[in-house]
């Protein structure tokens, strides 16, 4: 009878679990999904100066809130849920007090200096003013989204995600087309501060709620655990977010924000394939970790991941393909000159993705310092390679650094998880099949580079598309027959 009970106490937690897996799922992909849609609309109406100028504001605010926020969004403050179980609100509040503060500090560096600033980073004194607005309150949204995931309460949280998404697209496309109109020349600046404005106005109300509800601000105990599962996490993010929009950044600096425009809206067009990588690789990880310390395990897991990596190359390669018609669609003229700089950008978005599986094993053997190591690396040499190409060579430079940086990367994490996979097991066989992993790299960099010669032929071109479904499907109808075997059928258990 005890055992009866309690399987029904657990089968309405599991319920519960996968209705919110499903409803945070279906937000995350309807907002970036809205912002999607509206690109071509900001495309015909904005000049690419003026979409360089959103663009360079999203890759500074990204980058630095990191810095602001001292990385306390991330990863530990779930680990603190766990910890403060019966503290959460006092929890909540204390270190979003901390966020906040550290914000201060960040804000007050910038009013010393406010046209230092605006000049080192390219943005104009309203958008720093906004920015500082947003490394204050935005850490509230994190914090609220994080818990009530945790907790599996999805009905509010996808109500607030999916409105104010609608909200803030809906009120950008109407400052525009206002702005000009009314022949302003602050409509990138309008776009922003509408866009973001409904987003901190919501974070402003979040940060009162939390701040009200929780009551407590100076913690030792509360502030002491986040940071010290925050700060080692800095440099990694800082890292990450440098590999992402250092070649934006740098084309600001070294050539224009109209450069910006048009190579941000054409690196967004080619990084949409990762929203399905984000969905392969959430459901990879679990499946990983269950199966990583046994023989048969370990075969499941050689199978699975190299379909996964063959089927997300196979959408990295088509988007490369199609190019030409999805830059005609999303864009106007001035960007389709652009459109060689593609392949290069999802070859390098998917070399991410290798690297996200090798990161994975490092995080499972709780060796994240290592994590850190190869990130820096690669940031680095980013950096090197774009401060050397981008004035030689042009904005395009940006994206074939991009893919230089992220096969370093991907290459640094195969060799160190091997390596310490390797002497923690104290065995010689690899967690992936690391030959056909780096065959299918390089068919995913030849094919997508292959794609800019068959630009100017659309028959061969779409040939080579139809090719490419093809052997598509005989791939999954091959795993669809290992399933019978029980072997992708029992990936999925």
């Amino acid at each position: 009878m005890g055992k009866h009970s309690a399987k029904q106490r657990r089968i309405p937690n599991v319920s519960q679990g996968a209705k919110s897996a499903v409803a945070y799922t279906f937000a995350s992909l309807f907002s970036k999904g809205l912002a999607f849609i509206t690109v071509p609309f900001f495309t015909r109406i904005m000049s690419t100066d003026e979409i360089g100028t959103v663009n360079l504001y999203n890759s500074w605010q990204s980058t630095l809130t990191v810095i602001a926020t001292l990385s306390l969004t991330y990863g530990g403050y779930m680990v603190a849920l766990k910890e403060f179980e019966h503290e959460r609100d006092q929890y909540e509040s204390s270190v979003l007090a901390l966020t906040t503060i550290s914000s201060c500090i960040v804000a007050a560096l910038y009013f010393i200096a406010p046209n230092f600033w605006s000049k080192i980073l390219g943005l104009d004194r309203s958008l720093l003013v906004l920015m500082v607005i947003g490394f204050l309150v935005s850490p509230a949204t994190e914090f609220w989204l994080a818990r009530q995931r945790y907790e599996y309460r999805y009905k509010a949280a996808t109500a607030v995600t999916i409105l104010s998404a609608i909200v803030a697209s809906v009120l950008s496309v109407i400052v525009v087309i206002f702005l000009r109109n009314n022949h302003s020349e602050a409509v990138a600046e309008g776009r922003l501060i509408a866009n973001y404005g409904v987003l901190y106005a919501v974070a402003l109300v979040l940060w009162i709620y939390i701040m009200v509800r929780g009551h407590k601000i100076f913690n030792f105990k509360y502030w002491s655990f986040s940071l010290a599962l925050s700060l080692p996490l800095i440099a990694n993010q800082f890292a990450t977010q440098i590999l992402n929009n250092s070649g934006r950044v740098m084309i600001g600096w070294f050539v224009n924000n109209s450069a910006v425009g048009i190579y941000g809206t054409l690196s967004s067009i080619s990084t949409v394939s990762t929203i399905v990588w984000s969905a392969i690789n959430s459901s990879f990880i679990p499946f990983l970790y269950r199966n990583i310390d046994n023989n048969e395990g370990k075969k499941k897991i050689k199978n699975l991941s190299q379909l996964l990596l063959a089927v997300y190359a196979m959408v990295c390669v088509l988007i490369t393909f199609l190019a030409p018609e999805v830059v005609k669609i999303m864009a106007t003229d001035e960007y389709y000159s652009a459109i060689y700089i593609m392949p290069a950008i999802s070859a390098a978005i998917f070399q991410n993705a290798i690297s996200n599986m090798y990161a994975n094993v490092l995080l499972y053997h709780k060796k994240s310092s290592y994590i850190l190591i190869s990130s820096v690396t690669a940031a680095v040499v980013n950096i090197v390679l774009n401060a050397l190409l981008i004035p030689l060579f042009g904005y395009q430079a940006a994206a074939y650094s991009m893919l230089i940086a992220f096969m370093l990367l991907s290459y640094l994490q195969m060799f160190i998880s091997r390596k310490l996979h390797f002497k923690i097991t104290d065995s010689c066989e690899t967690v992936y099949n690391d030959s056909a992993i780096i065959v299918i790299q390089w068919a995913t960099i030849i094919l997508s580079f292959t794609s800019m010669v068959l630009y100017h032929f659309t028959i061969l071109r779409y040939a080579a598309v139809i090719g490419l479904l093809l052997g598509g499907c005989v791939l999954l109808k091959k795993y669809d027959k290992l399933g019978k075997n029980r072997r992708v059928r029992d990936c999925l258990d």
